[in-house]
């Protein structure tokens, strides 16, 4: 008896603790992607899925524009319309509420990349910002302070480009501790007219 009923609760704990392991805000994401698989479909299908990933109270500053939930549910409305495939990029907890996203639309009208910071509450979405934009408008702003000050932001730039990129070596460490990579390019790029100029003169 004692073993029939060990046999009977072992599967029901294992059950209930897949469950709770399965209640994140990660698989709620997940499994609302999943719906965007280029099937032309009426978001009143996974109507619940969406609900269960957006708090209510969710709102996206998007150029200086608020973006609300029923925004959103309007927006991806259009696309289930047209068939939209999503792809996911990147997944990236940075703290316990906030998640880098990347993921790429594709539909008849037109392929995009979408970038964002998420905040959760509650494993819902409550804000969003557009991470692409916000780098836009910092290396704008340092742009224009290098241009005050008399420097040159496109060098500047290719540095920030070359730093930002996970699979580049950082230009900052060694062996390129002493100026950066960049600069030991174009302290090459001299020497090679260096050279130039001395064999022209022989």
């Amino acid at each position: 008896m004692g073993l029939f009923r060990h046999h009977r609760t072992a599967p029901v704990e294992a059950t209930a603790a897949t469950a709770a392991n399965e209640d994140t805000f990660e698989t709620h994401f997940l499994r609302y992607l999943r719906t965007f698989d280029g099937t032309k479909r009426d978001l009143s299908e996974v109507e619940a899925l969406f609900n269960e990933l957006y708090d209510d109270d969710f709102y996206e500053n998007k150029n200086d524009t608020l973006v609300t939930k029923d925004q959103v549910k309007e927006a991806h409305t259009r696309l289930f319309e047209i068939g939209s495939k999503v792809t996911l990029m990147h997944f990236k907890q940075k703290r316990p509420d906030q998640i880098d996203i990347k993921y790429r639309i594709f539909n008849a009208e037109k392929n995009r990349t979408i970038h964002q910071l998420i905040i959760i509450k509650d494993k819902k979405i409550i804000r969003a910002e557009d991470l692409d934009k916000q780098e836009e408008r910092r290396e704008e702003k340092e742009i224009r302070e290098e241009m005050r000050m008399g420097g040159y932001p496109t060098t500047r730039r290719e540095e920030r480009m070359m730093y930002a990129d996970p699979y580049m070596m950082d230009p900052y460490a060694d062996p390129y501790r002493r100026g950066g990579l960049m600069h030991d390019v174009r302290r090459d790029e001299r020497m090679i007219r260096r050279d130039e100029r001395m064999c022209r003169r022989w």
